[in-house]
């Protein structure tokens, strides 16, 4: 994964917001069965809705320094990105 670089949901994605954080669901053409992830936290939601808007090594600079994250929380962020990038929910902008 490049950090350096923006991101955005795959072509089949689309994320829905809800109380607990979000849902991400993700069709492939006209399978009848779509795979669903739960997103259980809304700062995650947060910052995955804010990945187009530029490197997501400067997005996760700003909410490290907004939102005072530890080392592991840091960790956290990037190994959700990392995840939803394996699962082929997340494409370079």
């Amino acid at each position: 994964m490049d950090w350096s670089r923006s991101y955005r949901l795959a072509p089949g994605c689309a994320m829905r917001r809800e109380g607990f954080g979000g849902i991400l669901y993700h069709y492939e053409g006209v399978r009848p069965d779509p795979r669903v992830y739960f997103l259980d936290s809304p700062f995650l939601v947060g910052l995955l809705e804010l990945s187009a808007e530029g490197p997501l090594d400067e997005l996760i600079a700003q909410a490290r320094a907004q939102f005072a994250l530890t080392a592991q929380q840091e960790e956290s962020v990037r190994t959700f990105f990392i995840a939803l990038f394996q699962r082929g929910a997340l494409v370079v902008r």
